[in-house]
């Protein structure tokens, strides 16, 4: 595997060790516990956007993610929520912008941030070539390294849908599945780091 399709696995996974260090901020700012975050929002319990009390760090709630910026050194994080409001859930776009802004007292992934980029510094969220990143994703994918986060629940959603004359998808779902499901369901096809990935991140270090 190419190695710097490996040093963006391991990005992947500083990604998520990040997400974890700042969630308890904005878990306190829109008054929820752990878990519940992604469902606040989906049910429209807390405001879209908004700055976290006491720290450099803003969130912006939109689809089924939020962005979360640090308005002091530009550090950006963008949560792809999963099903059960997981957030260890990866895609593409997130990690890309998660590379081209890291910045102390984070890892800097520098050289990624050299190779992804489409534009000169000073980087930002949107500073990243995301057809360079999609065929390092591909790359990954081919290798095992990810996974779908609920197979079950991608099967589930893909039961109820139907593709009219025209080509487009169209889901109804029975009134027997919850409205908490069927949101999970929007989110079960996110990849998460397979065992196998992880076990080459593992050897990295």
């Amino acid at each position: 595997m190419k190695e710097i399709a490996l040093k963006t696995l391991a990005a992947c996974n500083e990604m998520i060790t990040r997400i974890r260090e700042v969630l308890p901020l904005l878990e306190s700012t829109v008054g929820t516990y752990e878990g519940a975050v992604f469902y606040t929002w989906a049910f429209r319990r807390c405001k879209q956007s908004g700055e976290i009390p006491v720290s450099s760090w803003s969130y912006f709630f939109h689809g089924y993610e939020c962005d979360m910026k640090n308005t002091s050194d530009g550090r950006f994080l963008r949560i792809d929520f999963g099903p059960g409001g997981r957030t260890d859930t990866v895609t593409a776009w997130g990690v890309l912008q998660f590379i081209m802004t890291c910045a102390d007292p984070w890892s800097c992934f520098d050289e990624l941030k050299l190779f992804f980029a489409k534009s000169n510094p000073p980087f930002d969220q949107y500073s990243g070539d995301f057809h360079k990143i999609c065929a390092i994703w591909d790359i990954l994918k081919d290798e095992g390294c990810f996974e779908t986060a609920d197979e079950k629940l991608v099967q589930l959603e893909e039961k109820y849908t139907t593709i009219n004359s025209i080509g487009i998808r169209y889901i109804e779902f029975p009134a027997t599945v919850s409205e908490k499901t069927q949101i999970d369901c929007s989110v079960a096809h996110r990849k998460i780091i397979s065992q196998h990935g992880r076990n080459l991140i593992k050897f990295q270090i």
